[in-house]
């Protein structure tokens, strides 16, 4: 019968990478890392990678993956057809299974996430083998340990902030939103299990875990909101877990049943395993789609955090600008180096910055995009590809944590570009504009998300006659309806928020606390740029984090 592996290590074995490290999007989302994981496809002889086309490059140029080992799904959006056209993509997972299964069923992985499971019940037969239950030992979180906790990070996180905007002229007025004096990641959870309509709530994933516990999240653990207490869910040979013991089922799902005090469950289905899901329903429980709700949940209270989000801003417009600076004047010698060359110095550069401004918490990697575009259009990490004098573009889009006692506080995301042709440099400074004048300053209170990507669309329609004219972009597609599946930014937090973006569809209000990116990337023929900027919408106005003073 045919089967779906859902597995990172098979992924690592079978095809040589690890996809955190090769994958922009499995690094981005620390909610969901499963549900945009490539999965493997036997069936007899036949064994294919299912991939999010999204991340084509990545595994082709990047991984080395011959191309006739994978099959894509969910079509990536571009305004250059010319990278996909060799390159089908089914609409989505189910229909790609579908396609090649037919009518026959599919054993799935239980370990894929669940939100897998859903939507291939409706396309296939889906069969999952569950594995045995491991018993359960629970602890009750101490909620007021978890408040000092953070309230003594985030104080000592003031001054560091302070000093880091000082002298920055135009963020003067901000240093007095960095100590907000409220924390309501506790006080918010009965909003959303009145929004979702549910009894409980369990948070599964590594940052909805830490924030309800204050502990890093480990495999065989998971939290529960329920009755207003949290409790952690942990497998019985795991040691260290911190809180007091609240008694020992046969398995996770015992427990949540026990201690949930109806049927209605909020779950993490972009994370969430399979066999838990369907354990669960078996039971009689009534599990609703929470990945969203809960990554608004964090989002919502970024302004909570601004110590930390101003660090984080800070150290990459100081580590990505000075890279950029490097590669132009190191190109300009007419030297020869590699993307993962760049890398290097832009990791050093993370350093000097940490150790100049004595920041006494982590910094780190999030993700990082850095690409040549005579290598690929698609947004990636680095590899050895050369950089030369040839080089028409090189694109550095990338985030960091900050990071305490391993606990992500604050993540980041900007972008900027090394155009070495008079026409991308002439495309960066329009595109930089329309980041800079046209989309930061809508975003105030009151604002509606899909409005300012409504207006964006309206002020590139004005610069798009010459972006043609420059060679930047061709009539092949519909700009309009491309443009309009992707965004022109998104809120910030514990990381890039696929919950509340500045694209249609999008109904979120902004409102002063609010902090985010806003970005226009570019991928045309001979050039990928990506200009971005993170901002905070503060009480009297709106700030650019990520604008160095010259």
């Amino acid at each position: 019968m045919a089967r779906i592996i859902c597995d990172p290590q098979a992924v690592s074995d079978r095809y040589g990478f690890v996809p955190n490290d090769r994958l922009l999007f499995s690094a981005i989302r620390l909610d969901s890392f499963p549900f945009v994981t490539p999965l493997i496809f036997e069936d007899g002889d036949t064994e294919l990678m299912l991939a999010r086309q999204q991340e084509q490059g990545n595994i082709i140029t990047g991984g080395g993956v011959d191309p006739e080992q994978i099959r894509f799904y969910e079509p990536w959006v571009t305004i250059d057809p010319r990278p996909v056209a060799d390159f089908p993509a089914a609409a989505n997972l189910p229909a790609l299974v579908k396609e090649l299964v037919g009518d026959r069923p599919v054993d799935l992985d239980p370990r894929a996430p669940y939100t897998h499971y859903l939507k291939l019940t409706g396309e296939v037969d889906v069969r999952v083998d569950l594995p045995a239950a491991n018993p359960v030992h629970v602890y009750e979180v101490d909620q007021a340990a978890v408040l000092t906790r953070f309230a003594a990070w985030r104080a000592s996180g003031v001054p560091v902030a302070e000093r880091l905007i000082a002298d920055v002229d135009h963020l003067a007025g901000l240093e007095r939103e960095l100590d907000t004096g409220t924390d309501t990641r506790f006080s918010a959870l009965p909003g959303v299990e009145e929004q979702l309509g549910v009894d409980a709530i369990l948070l599964s994933s590594p940052p909805n875990f830490s924030e309800v516990t204050g502990t890093v999240w480990q495999p065989g653990t998971l939290a529960l909101w329920a009755g207003g207490r949290v409790y952690v869910i942990a497998d019985q040979q795991l040691r260290g877990i911190s809180g007091t013991p609240a008694g020992a089922h046969a398995s996770a799902g015992d427990a949540i049943g026990a201690l949930a005090g109806g049927p209605r469950l909020a779950f993490e289905e972009q994370w969430e395993q399979s066999a838990l899901g369907i354990s669960l329903t078996g039971a009689g429980a009534v599990l609703v789609s929470a990945s969203r709700a809960l990554g608004s949940w964090r989002d919502e209270r970024d302004n909570e955090d601004l110590p930390f989000q101003v660090i984080a801003a800070r150290a990459s417009t100081t580590a990505i600008e000075q890279t950029v600076a490097w590669a132009h004047e190191h190109l300009d010698a007419g030297e020869k180096f590699t993307e993962n060359v760049l890398y290097d110095r832009y990791l050093e550069f993370l350093d000097l910055f940490r150790n100049e401004h004595q920041i006494p918490f982590g910094i780190e990697p999030y993700f990082t995009n850095l690409h040549s575009s005579q290598r690929m259009l698609f947004p990636g990490p680095p590899t050895d590809f050369p950089l030369d004098a040839s080089t028409t573009c090189i694109q550095l889009d990338a985030g960091v944590k900050v990071v305490i006692d391993g606990i992500v506080v604050a993540t980041s995301d900007m972008a900027r570009s090394v155009l070495r042709t008079p026409e991308g440099r002439e495309a960066y400074e329009i595109l930089t504009h329309a980041v800079r004048e046209v989309i930061i300053p809508q975003l105030r209170p009151g604002v509606i998300c899909e409005d300012v990507h409504a207006r964006a669309l309206e002020h590139l329609a004005t610069v798009r006659p010459r972006m043609q004219e420059i060679g930047l972009l061709g009539d092949e597609v519909d700009f309009d309806v491309e443009y309009s599946k992707r965004n022109v930014g998104h809120l910030m937090g514990k990381q890039e928020s696929f919950a509340n973006e500045l694209r249609p569809g999008y109904r979120f209000e902004l409102r002063a606390g609010s902090y985010g990116a806003a970005e226009i990337p570019w991928r045309y023929d001979r050039h990928a740029i990506g200009t971005e900027d993170l901002w905070y919408i503060g009480a009297d106005r709106t700030y650019n984090l990520t604008l160095r003073e010259q």
